[in-house]
């Protein structure tokens, strides 16, 4: 092993680590740790298991196994709340995504009496105006036309096509209708059918010609509950919302058949969800007024039977919008934490300041935590998911009485630290 030259007047490693305290001669653990570093280490290039014993007992000579008992433990920890996270939010899109129900649509013989059924994509929900937007396309019945597939593509043989469309009227309903028509033999003839109930009422949208054919709709949604913790934005996160639309559909085909607008009105089977509103779960509850008719779906939906003819035909969608699970689940932890932290601050501030345990003012520690607390707590609210403006329940319950807690705190402890201060300095 090479030697260095040492610089002048420099004190040697044996002398620099011999602290003189009193009469009493200590030696410094770094000298006694590299004395015994190198009777170990001959070689400083080969480094084995004995070399890596030497420096973990030199970094952490006792309290081994506790260290890594509560590393184990913040381990296991965060991996219990990772999984509980990726669990929710795998989850939570399901909720409210509603399959197409096929055996709905089914009649007692085994018949078909769907025509077509909707896809609704969740587009956006404004909490402000409370409006939910979903946009819809409309498909064709698997039954009917041999499989699931889409309106109008010429890239697919088993895609009907709609010549004229049908219209989709919006919070309008249908009711019997009388129509004639003159048959191809130029014969007067009369059948049972339905008509859209309001003749002025426009269509939002016109389906079935092509693929992307569709309609938006906006959804006002308002209070389901008077309960204070269910009243939307007040009770997060467990307000719930409540909203409906009702869908009419008309063949246009069949409407010129009659010569009268709105008389082709044909059946909506049923609605598929997709997509995910951020923080938000809709629930839809469908009631399809058509449902009681045990008539095939074709373009003709005439019947001489009066009696075999539902009072009306349209599809009611209610919605109920609720937080997620994983929402309710930061906002309970925020306030548990909130309330741990305002209580520990309260508890030692009582245990310094009326039990007159005044080593515990020493220093600024006490202080500094009750200043760090007093600015995190409001931080933690921040941090909830899809939290509305300042006001709401939470903040009455978790996050105002704890601020205020902290800051008396800290005024107390303040004012404690002055007046020990003025003391000692008049004693001096």
């Amino acid at each position: 092993m090479a030697e260095y030259e040492k610089a002048p007047h420099t004190p040697t490693t044996d002398d620099a680590n011999i602290l003189l305290k009193g009469d009493i001669e200590t030696q410094s653990p770094v000298a006694e740790s590299r004395s015994q570093d190198d009777n170990v280490l001959e070689d400083p290039h080969r480094r084995g298991l004995r070399w890596w014993k030497k420096r973990l007992g030199s970094a952490v000579p006792v309290g081994l196994w506790p260290r890594l008992l509560y590393c184990v433990i913040g381990i296991v920890c965060l991996t219990i709340w990772l999984a509980i996270m990726l669990a929710l939010a795998d989850t939570a899109p399901q909720i409210g995504v509603g399959d197409y129900d096929l055996a709905t649509a089914i009649n007692s013989d085994g018949s078909s009496r769907e025509f077509i059924f909707l896809e609704g994509s969740l587009v956006n929900f404004n909490t402000e105006k409370r409006i939910l937007t979903i946009s819809w396309l409309g498909f064709p019945s698997p039954y009917l036309w041999g499989e699931v597939t889409q309106f109008g593509d010429i890239d697919d043989p088993h895609s009907p096509k709609m010549r004229e469309g049908i219209e989709i009227y919006r919070d309008v309903s249908s009711e019997r209708y009388n129509a004639t028509y003159t048959s191809a033999d130029n014969v007067t003839k009369w059948e049972w059918t339905y008509q859209i109930d309001n003749r002025t009422a426009k269509p939002i949208g016109v389906i079935g010609m092509h693929p992307w054919d569709g309609f938006d709709t906006d959804i006002a949604f308002t209070q389901k509950e008077r309960k204070s913790w269910r009243q939307p934005l007040f009770g997060y996160p467990f307000d719930l919302w409540h909203g409906e639309v009702v869908l009419v559909a008309n063949n246009v085909t069949q409407s010129n058949r009659f010569n009268v607008n709105g008389t082709g009105v044909t059946e909506i089977a049923g609605i598929d969800l997709t997509d995910h509103a951020l923080n938000w779960v809709f629930i839809p509850e469908v009631n399809n007024t058509c449902a009681g008719n045990d008539r095939l779906a074709t373009l003709d939906f005439g019947t001489l039977d009066e009696n075999t003819l539902p009072p009306s035909c349209h599809i009611k969608i209610v919605f109920r919008g609720m937080r997620p699970l994983v929402v309710i689940i930061c906002a309970i932890t925020a306030v548990a934490v909130n309330w741990t932290c305002a209580i520990f601050i309260f508890v030692l501030t009582c245990e310094t300041v009326f039990m007159r345990r005044s080593y515990m003012l020493q220093g600024t520690d006490i202080l500094s935590m009750c200043f760090t607390a007093l600015f995190a707590l409001p931080t933690i609210r921040l941090l909830l998911p899809g939290a509305p403006d300042y006001g709401v329940m939470i903040d009455l319950i978790g996050v105002l009485p704890c601020t205020l807690i902290v800051a008396l705190c800290t005024v107390c402890i303040s004012i404690v630290k002055l007046r020990l201060r003025r003391m000692a300095q008049k004693e001096e």
